[in-house]
């Protein structure tokens, strides 16, 4: 089955961080598709508003860290694709976008970055 990409929709958001969707598609049986969404928001590291315990990880990042999402919906119709698309898109944005906007989510991120990061080593002994 072959994969379609589609073109990808990007946004800006006021705290810097840039949110961009690339939707793919394959069809699966008959007139149905499999729509995938793959987000990639790029979220910048400013060390002076990081706490000081996060200042020296935030410099091993290049001055950004990444968030990725994949959101997938089955059995779209072809008339329907870019409806799901921008719907899929739109319903992220309104439950997401608000965590993505705050100031303090690249703190918040780190954080979560840490404590996997220390969780995976801690089993990986």
């Amino acid at each position: 089955m072959a994969i379609m990409s589609k073109t990808s929709k990007s946004f800006q958001l006021e705290n810097g961080v840039s949110v961009e969707f690339v939707p793919q598609e394959n069809r699966y049986f008959g007139d149905y598709h499999r729509l995938q969404i793959d987000v990639i928001a790029k979220i910048p590291l400013d060390s002076g508003s990081l706490p000081a315990d996060l200042i020296e990880v935030a410099e091993k990042y290049s001055g950004s860290i990444k968030y990725e999402k994949t959101l997938e919906r089955m059995g779209v119709a072809s008339n329907q694709l870019d409806i799901a698309t921008q719907s899929m898109i739109d319903g992220f944005m309104q439950t997401v976008g608000c965590y993505l906007a705050n100031k303090s989510f690249a703190e918040h991120l780190l954080r979560k970055t840490l404590t996997t990061r220390a969780h995976r080593n801690r089993f990986s002994r």
